[in-house]
């Protein structure tokens, strides 16, 4: 298979629609596997952490655990207030399967064993078992930045070379990135709900990139670190961003780019750095072909190489502009 096949093929991988949300995404959204979003009594999230119920039921007094009631009423914990707690206070499950997910999360650290574990998953199309690997790092403290760049990144850039020796190897990497899409896109219930006045950034892969992930995991990371993040997905004109930049007054616009640019786009480029300057919003680039960007563009905006850097620079101005507005708030009469 030439290069040139190659090309053609890939661009279609992560299939794209409905405003770049992609079918994996869009058929989760509506089903959602109601069991990752249904609750927990108080003796299945005990027996899960192994502790006694009443010191969940202590917690959830206290205030240290969201609950609801029941008409009856009977504490109720909702599966994310559950994973979070977890998260929070570094209390890995001891029994996980007490939990009423649709899949036992394997809990670990993201190291080079999870991702190997989770690229033969990959190849081997074992959704299930990706699925439990990707939520039970997540359920055992990783970050989404860092999910993305220790077990989706390594993994999917090993299966993206098997087209080369291996006449399945598209078919492959296409069914590994819906798997992971899907994988990713369970976690979104479990994210840190937007806190009301949130600074809000943009994501987007620009025109010419199909590539659903990269800003799907950028959105993600974002909204963990505190900013109300709108994803506008794959293949959006460069206009349209920055529209969404001025709509939403975006603090950071940033997008993934997968694919070479043209350089007939390098005016539109330049010309998105002037826009988001008017509306001073950070431009944030980053993916494999970003040094196909103009140099203009390469020295005016933040090159991130990897989402755990993503997430610590917003982190730094999602805080200061919080700091900032809670300043002004304070000034009001």
């Amino acid at each position: 298979m030439t290069r040139r096949r190659k090309k053609a093929a890939r661009v279609i991988l992560g299939p794209v629609g409905n405003g770049g949300a992609g079918f994996a995404e869009a058929a989760d959204n509506a089903t959602m596997k109601n069991r990752e979003r249904q609750s927990l009594t108080t003796r299945q999230f005990a027996e899960s952490l192994g502790v006694s119920e009443s010191s969940v039921k202590r917690w959830i007094d206290d205030g240290v655990i969201a609950a609801d009631r029941t008409a009856g009423g009977h504490r109720r914990i909702p599966m994310a207030a559950a994973v979070r707690f977890t998260r929070q206070h570094r209390m890995s499950p001891q029994r996980p399967e007490a939990m009423p997910l649709s899949t036992v999360p394997s809990l670990g650290a993201v190291d080079s064993e999870a991702a190997d574990e989770c690229y033969e998953a990959l190849l081997s199309d074992d959704a299930e078992r990706v699925r439990a690997i990707i939520m039970g790092r997540y359920i055992s403290g990783a970050d989404i930045a860092t999910i993305g760049d220790g077990l989706v990144r390594p993994a999917l850039g090993r299966l993206g070379e098997l087209w080369k020796h291996d006449s399945q190897g598209i078919l492959v990497e296409h069914r590994a990135v819906d798997t992971c899409i899907r994988a990713m896109n369970d976690l979104v219930a479990w994210l840190p709900s937007r806190p009301s006045g949130a600074p809000v950034s943009i994501t987007a892969a620009g025109p010419g990139d199909p590539y659903l992930l990269p800003p799907m995991l950028a959105s993600m990371t974002l909204q963990e670190q505190g900013s109300d993040a709108r994803n506008l997905g794959p293949l959006t004109p460069i206009e349209t961003i920055g529209l969404a930049a001025e709509r939403y007054g975006a603090f950071m616009c940033s997008l993934s780019v997968s694919t070479v640019q043209d350089r007939k786009r390098h005016a539109e480029w330049t010309r998105l750095a002037d826009r988001l300057e008017v509306t001073r919003t950070r431009l944030v680039v980053g993916g494999r072909c970003v040094e196909s960007l103009p140099t203009e563009i390469l020295v005016r905006a933040r090159v991130c190489g990897s989402m755990i850097e993503l997430g610590s620079y917003a982190a730094g101005i999602v805080q200061g502009v919080g700091s900032r507005h809670r300043s002004l708030d304070g000034r009001k009469p």
